[in-house]
């Protein structure tokens, strides 16, 4: 049941680090469309990394991220 549960995890969620990667793009994306004056364009990429941002800091993605660290084979 336990590795049932952490497959899930492992597979139905990114982690952490995914995450503020994502975000750190669409922030670069919304300052690109700032620059040429699409400001629309801009505010929806925002609003995106501030999402991306947000579900980073949640315990799934933390414990995806513990999960990750722990399991590789150095």
């Amino acid at each position: 049941m336990v590795g049932l549960m952490l497959l899930t995890l492992t597979t139905g969620c990114a982690s952490s680090s995914d995450l503020d990667k994502s975000a750190e793009r669409h922030i670069k994306s919304g300052d690109y469309y700032q620059s040429i004056g699409q400001h629309q364009a801009a505010r929806e990429e925002y609003s995106e990394a501030d999402k991306d941002f947000d579900q980073a800091g949640e315990v799934f993605s933390i414990l995806i991220d513990l999960f990750n660290h722990f399991s590789k084979d150095d």
